[in-house]
């Protein structure tokens, strides 16, 4: 027979595994890698969106649309960056075909985004 975890039984060991105080001093001992990384993947965003913004300025996207090109840029870059060469192409394929058939993007906005992003450009 089968045991399913009730909403009683995950409250019970959240409690009892997370002590504030065990937390608090874990957080304390990795706070300085913690805070590297974040300002590492911070600079690595900020990069794309940077090289990002040019091509979208060029085909005159402007306002919310904006918003929809860039959050593209940075799911295909979280891809990339586990896992790049051929998994990244299909990533992006699959990715690039949601946001022209859902999003309504324009494909040669977005195949310009994965040139910059990735250095290929995926057909869908």
């Amino acid at each position: 027979m089968t045991l399913y975890r009730t909403g009683q039984w995950r409250f019970a060991k959240y409690s009892a595994k997370y002590d504030p105080t065990t937390i608090g001093t874990r957080f304390a001992q990795v706070k300085d890698v913690a805070l590297a990384r974040a300002q590492e993947g911070m600079l690595l965003y900020a990069s794309v969106q940077d090289l990002v913004r040019p091509i979208l300025d060029k085909y005159g996207v402007t306002g919310t649309d904006r918003a929809k090109y860039i959050g593209f840029a940075n799911k295909l870059l979280a891809h990339v960056l586990r896992a790049p060469a051929e998994s990244g192409a299909k990533y992006a394929s699959g990715l690039k075909s949601f946001y022209v058939t859902a999003l309504g993007a324009d494909p040669a906005v977005i195949d310009e985004i994965i040139q910059v992003v990735a250095g290929w450009v995926a057909p869908y």
